[in-house]
């Protein structure tokens, strides 16, 4: 089990309350018993300061017990402990311990669950989506964060001064950022002033085509729509911030494909030529007229968002020769 410290983030105070009325460690994120599809931040605030250690245990690995209590660490940090746990796919059982010396003095037991693909069916009923954005959490942060953002400070213009930044730089720092993400215009979808806040409006594809509405155009012609798409759900596939892979892919775009179509990964796909192992899926060049010099994938036959015809081909012609044609044409 790796965990890495932020050492960048900010301080974060001690609630000046009375110790019976707080747990001697609070989770502050994620929550008891959530799901998250990031593994971004595991934050841990501790009210009782004579706690000098915490140690972390994540599917039976243990990390050593981190010090906390150095003048230096608590100059910085104070009562809050910050580390980016790697998850495991799927559920995740954690448990937290407080030390004072080396006495074991308090514990938390919980279950996270890691859906890295934001897909809810995927998600027993028993977790709860997870937001470090309540009320009560950011009444914690807001001793040396701006928990008030407006449109005026998350423009293009004006990057640096982005209230959000702070801790969701990490956002920007891939390969492909989506456009708002990049110019911290996140009030753009994040518009929600409730509990939690800076929550999105909603969270189907009708958010994505607010701007991209010749997508949505396009799609309305399919006679063939593929499921996702249908159900609005551009999140299993699509990460909104952005991504390492092109069209902010979560993935790979054939692993994203086979997560799903298992089967296709599993045997010759489209026929069987003298070699008996069918059509290639990757490993080489796309030659097709719209993907030439691309990595050949599923996406070189397929189109993602549904067709014209069956199997969204994307010569969008009924008879299957003239999807062979595209690149077979001799």
């Amino acid at each position: 089990m790796k965990w890495r410290r932020e050492g960048f983030l900010a301080v974060l105070m001690l609630l000046l309350l009375p110790g019976n009325l707080l747990a001697a460690m609070q989770l502050i994120y994620p929550m008891d018993k959530s799901w998250v599809y990031r593994s971004d931040y595991l934050i841990i605030k501790t009210n009782d300061s004579a706690i000098s250690g915490i140690k972390l245990t994540v599917n039976g690995s243990d990390s050593d017990i981190m010090q906390i209590s150095s003048s230096d660490y608590r100059k910085l940090f104070q009562d809050i402990l910050i580390v980016q746990p790697v998850w495991d796919n799927g559920k995740n059982t954690l448990l937290v311990e407080g030390y004072i010396a080396d006495n074991k003095v308090q514990s938390i037991a919980t279950e996270i669950f890691y859906n890295p693909l934001g897909d809810r069916s995927l998600v027993p009923k028993d977790f709860r989506e997870t937001s470090l954005h309540t009320t009560e959490n950011e009444k914690v942060c807001a001793a040396c964060h701006a928990m008030t953002s407006s449109n005026s400070k998350n423009t293009a213009q004006n990057p640096a001064n982005s209230p959000c930044a702070t801790c969701h730089q990490r956002l920007v720092k891939v390969k492909y950022p989506h456009e708002p993400v990049a110019n911290y215009s996140c009030a753009y979808c994040h518009v929600k002033t409730d509990n939690p806040r800076h929550g999105t409006s909603r969270r189907d594809s009708a958010l994505c085509f607010e701007c991209h509405s010749d997508k949505a155009e396009e799609i309305k012609k399919n006679s063939f729509p593929h499921g996702p798409v249908t159900a609005g759900y551009c999140e299993i596939c699509h990460d909104p911030h952005g991504s390492e892979f092109t069209g902010f892919m979560r993935r790979p775009i054939n692993e994203v494909c086979l997560s799903c179509h298992e089967k296709i990964g599993k045997e010759p796909h489209v026929l069987r030529n003298t070699s008996q192992k069918g059509h290639p899926l990757s490993g080489k060049k796309d030659i097709s007229p719209k993907r030439k010099g691309k990595e050949l994938s599923c996406v070189s036959c397929h189109d993602p968002h549904g067709g014209v015809v069956r199997y969204f081909l994307q010569s969008r012609k009924e008879e299957r020769m003239a999807l062979c044609q595209f690149c077979h044409n001799k």
